[in-house]
């Protein structure tokens, strides 16, 4: 007979019974799956094998950046997990000897873990003789990024490193995991999507203690998209050379469409550094020269006289001026109590606002500046692209700076002056630019439109099919009338022709230009800008050398090796001071029925 007490038990051992079928449910049904997937993954560990990126090619088919193997060692989880401290020890201190260095890892977080990557063959060959006594060390083959020449480009192309925490929380959603090479900079960090391809890897059955017994599967990766640029790589290289040794920048620019044909930022740095990390030493080699990683190309500066276009440009839309003005210049500039000299201290006399141009005669342009101020000069400077990024595929760009009077009011809570005005039309005072802004300017100036930069001309597959397909963009019109326009070519020819431009005048190839010197704490800034040939342009370089002083001098020799390599290796040789009249009238019909 049962009692109180015995039905209690019974109905407690039969809780527990029903609880423990619960238990079993839940561990065998509901979440079966997820137990078997943990119970395979622990008898079989995936080693991956990195997708090689895609290539990228200058225009013309020729190879800037590739890839090549190295042998890459990799330690399994469970070895570094391993309870068997003493075992885990030997065999990472038996690696270290075949290595020649100590090896020291953290426990990872489900994947393998470089040691080391770039070992030479005879070592991996050791590692492999030895792989008895090396259980859970794998050695594989995985390619890695190569820059053949080295660091010319190099703030265009960018470079390859592995991915940090920020970037992978930001990116973990779009298939990034720890420890995958990333593009850091460059044409490698904004196509990086298109450019990584996806990783393949082996399946490998390892026993209780991580040592792989034998290969359960293999997934062959798949190779990233082929970038082909805009980049000419070999004007790309006359570019750099006209620069060597100085720091700045050279821009050269296709006006007609906007395509980038070189981009130089000295100093560089050499992409191929970072396929290992680098010590402390190394690093502090590379960021001891003048900020390295920055692409001045795309950094702001004061641009000084080749600023007076947009001067002039207001100035005659404006009705305020006109090109046979006669101006006098006594070598200084006379504004309330204060006096502004002119870069010729002796004064350029009398002259015409074109001739001021080609001059450079800073009293006409003092006065300009007062005649417009701020808010007028802001207009036409926006109207030609500044103070805007020019949006081009590259990181790093900046906007530069525009000001008008409500900026000043904002930012210094002071009104603006004349001063200030005589300032902004030199080019000096508030307003900053960046090397690509002006280049995109004096391309307006050349054909009349402007045109949006781009360096990615196409990115396709593998297989061929196209991904990416850059494109011409038209951004605006130049914002001046035909005549102001063939005013200002006119007097930017003759710059070149006879007056502070003349350092660049190349025989066989006539170009239109403007030197500029800005004033900055320490030695003053160097520009030259260009565009030529002038009665059929192809091509606007813009050259800046850093402290480089004079643009009459540093940067405008820059240039002149720069069209002295493209006259003799791109221009046919029939090119010359042809029908410049004929090419003008031509150029205007297009202008008209814009």
């Amino acid at each position: 007979m049962l009692t109180k007490k015995n039905n209690v038990l019974l109905l407690a051992i039969g809780a527990a019974f029903v609880i423990l079928l619960l238990r079993l449910f839940q561990l065998q049904v509901v979440e079966g799956a997820r137990y078997r997937k943990m119970a395979a993954e622990n008898a079989a560990k995936t080693v991956l094998a990195p997708a090689p990126r895609g290539i990228i090619y200058d225009r013309n088919g020729r190879v800037m950046v590739a890839n090549r193997p190295i042998f890459s060692v990799q330690v399994l989880p469970e070895l570094l997990a391993s309870a068997d401290t003493g075992k885990r020890d030997r065999i990472l201190n038996k690696l270290g000897e075949l290595l020649g260095e100590k090896i020291e890892v953290k426990v990872s977080a489900g994947r393998p873990i470089i040691v080391k990557n770039n070992i030479p063959p005879e070592v991996a060959v050791r590692i492999e003789e030895q792989k008895a006594a090396l259980e859970g060390v794998v050695v594989s083959v995985m390619p890695v990024r190569y820059y053949p020449h080295g660091s010319v480009a190099s703030h265009l192309l960018g470079y390859v490193g592995e991915i940090e925490a920020d970037d992978l929380k930001r990116l973990k959603g779009e298939g990034y995991r720890l420890g995958d090479s990333v593009g850091k900079d460059g044409v490698e960090k904004l196509y990086d999507r298109l450019i990584r391809g996806i990783d393949g890897g082996k399946k490998i059955e390892v026993d209780a203690f991580g040592t792989p017994i034998r290969l359960l599967e293999s997934l062959d990766p798949v190779p990233g998209a082929d970038v082909k640029l805009t980049i000419d790589l070999d004007l790309q290289l006359a570019a750099e050379k006209a620069l060597q040794g100085k720091n700045g920048a050279v821009v050269i620019l296709d006006p007609n469409s906007g395509e980038v044909l070189a981009l130089v930022s000295h100093p560089g740095y050499d992409p191929n550094l970072f396929i290992n990390p680098l010590d402390k030493s190394k690093w502090w080699a590379l960021t001891s020269k003048s900020h390295p990683f920055m692409n001045r190309a795309l950094a702001i500066y004061p641009p000084g006289s080749i600023f007076k276009v947009v001067t002039m440009s207001a100035a005659l839309t404006e009705n305020l001026a006109k090109t046979d003005e006669i101006f006098n210049c006594p070598g200084f500039y006379k504004i309330n109590n204060r006096y502004a000299s002119c870069w010729k201290t002796t004064g350029h006399g009398r002259l015409t606002l074109l001739e001021g141009l080609t001059q450079s005669c800073d009293v006409v342009f003092y006065e300009l500046g007062r005649r417009l101020g701020a808010d007028r000069l802001a207009a036409y400077a926006k109207n030609y692209g500044l103070g805007e990024r020019t949006g081009i595929d590259l990181p790093q760009e900046k906007k530069g700076l525009i000001p008008t009077t409500e900026w000043k009011k904002k930012i210094w809570g002071e009104s603006w002056y004349d001063g200030d005005s005589i300032n902004y039309g030199i080019g000096q005072g508030f307003v900053q630019v960046t090397p690509l802004q002006m280049a995109a300017v004096y391309g307006t100036i050349a054909v009349g439109k402007r045109m949006k930069p781009y360096v990615v001309q196409e990115i396709k597959g593998r297989d061929g099919e196209l991904l990416y397909q850059g494109k011409q963009e038209e951004l605006g019109r130049a914002p001046v009338a035909w005549n102001t326009l063939s005013a200002i070519r006119s007097a930017l020819k003759e710059v070149v022709a006879r007056a502070t431009g003349i350092a660049a005048r190349v025989p066989g190839i006539p170009a239109a230009g403007k030197t500029g010197t800005a004033e900055n704490p320490g030695l003053p800034h160097a520009w030259f800008l260009c565009y030529a040939p002038v009665d059929e342009p192809k091509i606007v370089i813009a050259s800046f050398v850093e402290h480089g002083q004079h643009g009459d001098r540093s940067a405008a020799y820059v240039a002149r090796d720069i069209l002295t390599w493209y006259r003799d290796n791109r221009l046919p040789e029939t090119s010359g001071e042809a029908d410049s009249d004929q090419a003008e009238a031509g150029t205007k019909e297009a202008f008209d029925t814009r």
